[in-house]
């Protein structure tokens, strides 16, 4: 089901006319009748957004796989310039090119352009939490080609300009963790880098660091599993991205964004396998997440939950998988609402038990929530799915592993 067969069915069941959903969003009727026939502009989060509130239902309700026809309609949207007059319902998803080289500069921009770019970066980083990255690939691409626009080619004071790049800094970096979450892993560092060089340009040290965790995170663990590093793993340097980033922060952050890049830095250590040098991490996230110091921006996502996660993730690497038990738990626990968070925890507290010798255990902790285990859209997470079952193949005989298989083969 494509997200406007999503938005008319649900306007139905409401009882409303696409008249009378267009005045409550303040579009025309026709405007209406394009989006529930997939025009270009179901691909904007803003405007998402804005029906999701109007129809009263979350936003990951239209966050839909779109088909080929809906990306030709984006495509054709794109080359028809959203950002000429009159164009409101579309303003977030024009391209650079979209814009004849004869027009830059006569759109206007000001702060209350960049908050709305600002709250589209964070219902990205919300959307992933609910649905996973592999939907979000191309919402997240779209928005950084019109932030990059806006640079290019609108006029602002300097002022905002500065609010511009380093918001511009955190919609590349939103992008790319969610082309890492779906396994589109040199995209994501094309993102980061380039995150990382606006940052810089803006001389935004907050915005920098952001980056740079996210590339220490992936080059720790060098791909898909949420604990299990691939070949392609580099985690002295994802130990040095992660200094990076706390040098970076050191002058503005707060707790949460201190306690973030030490707990990265613990990660790499983890996969190296230096005990002494986690267990100082560990310590130094700990300490500092507790603290009160500094600014911590709305992107920075440390629940106590996480930073449990994220513990116990660290432990397990070193073998230590009762203790890492404990905190995955708390982990699983804490993040019911969010179905890819709670299932990337899951996954990684399955594996913590296999590799502690319990298989039974682990294979049980993703048979009872085996629906949202399987259908997860993260190929991050579906890969690490895939690692698990080739694992415990050989042990079919327990009971627990043969149900776990026998579930995942009906799935895929």
């Amino acid at each position: 089901m494509t997200t406007g067969e999503v938005i008319r069915r649900i306007r139905k069941s409401l009882g409303m006319t696409q008249a009378e959903l267009g005045a409550i969003l303040g579009y025309s009727q026709p405007l209406i009748s394009q989006l529930e026939h997939d025009s270009a502009a179901v691909h904007d989060v803003r405007v998402l957004r804005r029906i999701a509130q109007a129809l009263h239902v979350p936003l990951a309700i239209l966050v839909v796989e779109s088909d080929e026809e809906a990306d030709v309609h984006r495509r054709n949207f794109l080359r028809a310039s959203a950002l000429a007059a009159g164009a409101t319902l579309t303003a977030g998803a024009a391209a650079r090119a979209a814009v004849p080289v004869s027009s830059r500069g006569s759109v206007q921009i000001g702060a209350a352009d960049v908050t709305e770019i600002t709250a589209s970066v964070n219902e990205i980083h919300e959307l992933d939490l609910l649905v996973g990255g592999d939907r979000l690939c191309r919402v997240a691409a779209d928005e950084v080609r019109y932030v990059e626009h806006l640079l290019d080619a609108a006029s602002y004071s300097e002022a905002v300009g500065r609010q511009l790049t380093s918001t511009a800094a955190e919609m590349m970096t939103a992008a790319g963790w969610v082309h890492f979450d779906a396994g589109r892993l040199n995209q994501a560092r094309r993102y980061y880098a380039e995150a990382a060089q606006t940052a810089t340009a803006a001389n935004d040290g907050i915005a920098a660091s952001h980056a740079l965790l996210n590339a220490a995170l992936q080059s720790a663990q060098g791909g898909f599993g949420p604990s299990e590093p691939t070949k392609d793993a580099r985690p002295r340097d994802g130990v040095n991205l992660a200094t990076a980033a706390q040098n970076a922060a050191r002058r503005d952050g707060g707790p949460k964004l201190r306690a973030l890049a030490a707990i990265y830095e613990a990660v790499a250590h983890g996969v190296m396998g230096d005990t002494g040098a986690t267990v100082n991490a560990v310590s130094r996230a700990h300490r500092a997440y507790e603290s009160s110091r500094g600014y911590d921006p709305d992107w920075v996502y440390l629940p106590p939950a996480a930073l449990a996660g994220m513990t116990g993730g660290a432990y397990s690497r070193l073998g230590d998988h009762h203790t890492a038990t404990t905190y995955l738990q708390t982990a699983v626990d804490g993040t019911a609402p969010w179905p890819r968070e709670n299932t990337g925890w899951r996954i990684m507290l399955a594996e913590n038990s296999i590799k502690g010798g319990d298989i039974a255990a682990g294979c049980r902790t993703l048979v009872d929530h085996i629906d949202q285990v399987n259908n997860v859209a993260s190929a991050r997470l579906q890969s690490a799915l895939d690692a698990i079952a080739a694992t415990v193949r050989p042990h079919i005989a327990v009971s627990e592993v043969k149900e776990f298989l026998g579930l995942r083969a009906a799935h895929i």
